[in-house]
């Protein structure tokens, strides 16, 4: 679908000038508030790899009204009105017949993110959108009052209700609404689908809207190796052969289609929102940098679970507010099981492991499940990184702050697709488990659980060093001239090299393993 700003993208607009800062910054110049108005000038110049001979001026004058007079002189910087006919030339393709919602949307978005990417990393884009408001709150043209009605729809919470209370001004003042002014911002929510891989790398979702009889989807790709943050994002037509085409992908044996409950997209959507977008391909980056608004507007509309995502810190886990934060609670059903996606960090190629087990279960008790999953035998120390605290065998002193997991369950802490949290064993070799909720779901009758699903490779021998030693370790048995070859065969207690297959995995003996303390949830 061509976007509204493309028009804009594509032509040059008033205002268009070799300059120094960006035309929508300048307003924090010119703010008397600004404390050493010239070295903020200086700075902002800089950051915006501005021209030698702009410095130039600037270095040569005395006040910062000054430096901006001799810059605008010198066609460095647009003038004050050549700039508000800039930025009101974005709106002016929406008066145009047959513009709806979805592309006053789309044009708003856009307009933020050209915004963000002319201004200097440390400039708030909602402050500068605070200061194109309130200079355009007394203009008396249609360009303006489109302006402000998309800004309330789609601008960063802090502006919406600025942008919407000039616009009702201008209204009252008796200025006419566009057509598409009613009902902007409040689409109907349809469907929510997409799949995820079987190792848990990435989640590709739709989520379909509709104006009136029109509908449009919202395609977001998350990747959870780079992160967890929007990788691309994009508006697409929505006609059910969409919806066929995802259908398909999940027929690949690596590929998991479902539908998403709108409340669960809501969920893993604010989710990856706290994370920093992680766009890699040029047009990855160009759909992340203008949809980015209108996805986190769209999400405000999807119903909302009970209670908020909590923000994320440097980990990549949830930050609680304290040391009793909670997770996000689902409410209670009798006889569900979580399945989680468990992936040890570090490893190439990957290693992983599915698991299904009781949404009651204890954290002691998952960890037995990953010891046997790993085919680790319990020798050293273990913790779990949750929302709400550390959780492992509890210390003595307290001063590593880690409470009884067996007071703990993994519905506390993680409770809702996407959630995290992370499990470290042995703190000399420090393996680190990923441990990421894939489904919430009730108990199959007949099936004993906790059971292993699927998986992937031979897990690391306890105590060969952590993921570098255990890469030396293989490195080693394939070749049998290395000094070290008979002394790791000796230590793994095999005879060959070959009886050790890093790359084998059984499901079926896991389970076995498993069985003891499994036990059927729903009878047959």
């Amino acid at each position: 679908m061509a976007s509204v700003a493309d028009k804009h993208l594509s032509s040059e607009r008033p205002g268009r000038h070799l300059r120094v800062v960006p035309d929508d910054a300048q307003s924090a110049l010119w703010d008397s508030r600004e404390l050493d108005r010239l070295a903020r000038l200086r700075q902002l110049a800089v950051a915006t790899d501005a021209p030698g001979d702009a410095i130039r001026l600037i270095d040569g004058a005395a006040t910062a009204d000054e430096a901006i007079e001799l810059l605008t002189d010198a066609g460095f910087m647009p003038t004050e009105a050549e700039s508000g006919e800039g930025l009101l030339s974005w709106f002016a393709p929406l008066l145009e017949p047959g513009s709806d919602q979805l592309q006053a949307e789309i044009c708003g978005s856009e307009f933020i993110a050209e915004l963000r990417r002319a201004a200097p990393p440390n400039l708030d884009v909602a402050d500068v959108l605070g200061d194109i408001i309130e200079g355009f709150a007394a203009h008396r043209r249609s360009e303006a009052l489109a302006m402000m009605r998309v800004l309330a729809a789609i601008g960063p919470a802090p502006v919406r209700t600025l942008a919407a209370t000039a616009a009702a001004q201008m209204v009252s003042d008796g200025q006419a609404d566009p057509p598409w002014a009613a009902g902007l911002g409040f689409p109907a929510v349809g469907r929510c689908f997409g799949y995820t891989d079987i190792y848990g790398e990435q989640r590709s979702m739709v989520i379909t809207f509709r104006y009136g009889r029109k509908a449009h989807a919202l395609v977001v790709l998350i990747d959870y190796l780079l992160g967890g943050g929007i990788k691309d994002c994009y508006v697409a037509d929505y006609t059910e052969s969409l919806r066929g085409q995802y259908q398909k992908l999940g027929g690949d044996p690596e590929i998991v289609f479902s539908d998403l409950d709108p409340r669960e997209a809501h969920a893993i959507l604010t989710r990856a929102l706290v994370y920093e977008p992680c766009p890699v391909e040029p047009d990855q980056v160009e759909g992340v940098e203008a949809c980015i608004e209108l996805l986190r507007a769209r999400v405000a509309v999807l119903p909302a679970a009970a209670s908020a995502a909590p923000q994320a810190d440097k980990s990549g886990l949830a930050a609680s507010a304290g040391p009793k934060a909670a997770a996000r609670k689902r409410p209670a059903g009798p006889k569900h099981i979580h399945r989680v996606k468990v992936t040890l960090r570090g490893a190439k190629p990957p290693i992983w492991r599915r698991f299904e087990v009781t949404s009651d279960t204890t954290l002691q008790r998952l960890h037995r499940v990953l010891q046997v999953g790993f085919e680790w035998q319990d020798y050293h120390l273990h913790v779990f990184d949750t929302v709400a605290g550390r959780y492992g065998i509890p210390d003595p002193d307290g001063e590593l702050d880690i409470r009884n997991d067996a007071n703990k369950k993994l519905s506390a802490v993680a409770d809702w697709p996407g959630d995290r949290i992370r499990y470290t064993y042995d703190f000399g070799d420090w393996w680190e488990l990923d441990i990421v909720v894939e489904a919430v779901l009730p108990a199959e009758a007949g099936l004993r659980y906790p059971r292993c699903t699927g998986g992937r490779r031979a897990a690391p021998p306890e105590d060969c060093g952590g993921v570098w030693g255990y890469a030396d370790l293989l490195n080693i048995l394939a070749d049998p001239r290395h000094e070290e070859h008979q002394a790791r065969l000796e230590w793994l207690g095999i005879q060959t090299a070959a009886e050790f297959d890093a790359g084998a995995f059984d499901c079926d003996v896991v389970n076995l393993d498993l069985a003891i303390m499994s036990r059927v949830l729903v009878k047959p």
